[in-house]
């Protein structure tokens, strides 16, 4: 399930660490072994989805970059 969503995620890693990104949210999606963000950095998102093995993510790229709900806290946007 796809839903828009306007806010910034924020990643609970320490800055020591990094979380790779997904080309998709979905079950077949894969990890891109070359992108990745930097624990303690922040990102905007225009998305949310769960995939159908109930994984969440937020998409952080124009070009459809995905990272896994449980590294990041949501923090929405108000206008």
């Amino acid at each position: 399930m796809l839903e828009n969503v306007h806010g910034i995620v924020k990643v609970n890693q320490d800055s020591r660490y990094v979380v790779f990104l997904f080309d998709s949210y979905e079950v077949n999606r894969k990890m891109l072994q070359d992108k990745y963000v930097k624990g303690e950095s922040a990102w905007y998102t225009d998305a949310k989805a769960t995939g159908d093995d109930g994984k969440t993510f937020y998409r952080i790229a124009e070009d459809g970059e995905w990272i896994e709900a449980e590294y990041v806290t949501y923090v929405p946007m108000t206008d």
